[in-house]
């Protein structure tokens, strides 16, 4: 699978959901300890802004990135890898255009 390299502003029925994306608009793509890129900064931001971690929004996929990732995967019922792929982005929330939207999404190569 592609890796996400960046993010973007997302349609869904409940509103803009910010996400990673790849080749521009592609959802379906993986972020992983290690990834540094503007993805891993939107990814930060939902762990934050959608499940209280506290992360500091650098766009590093470190330890700190890894160990919130999974904490959220337990919580949500997704399977605990630390990997953000199309399972966990369908079935965890995600920050909105607005600070404190949270939006889910399902999209393609998801459930």
């Amino acid at each position: 699978m592609n890796p996400c390299d960046d993010y973007a502003a997302i349609e869904t029925a409940t509103g803009t959901a910010w996400l990673p994306v790849c080749s521009g608009t592609d959802t379906t793509c993986e972020l992983r300890r290690e990834d540094k890129n503007p993805a891993v900064l939107a990814l930060q931001v939902s762990l934050n802004q959608c499940y209280n971690q506290g992360l500091t929004e650098d766009g590093y996929f470190g330890p700190v990135t890894e160990a919130a990732l999974k904490r959220v995967q337990a919580q949500i019922g997704a399977f605990v890898d630390g990997i953000y792929g199309p399972f966990t982005r369908d079935t965890m929330l995600h920050a909105g255009t607005w600070g404190d939207e949270r939006i889910r999404y399902n999209g393609p190569g998801g459930t």
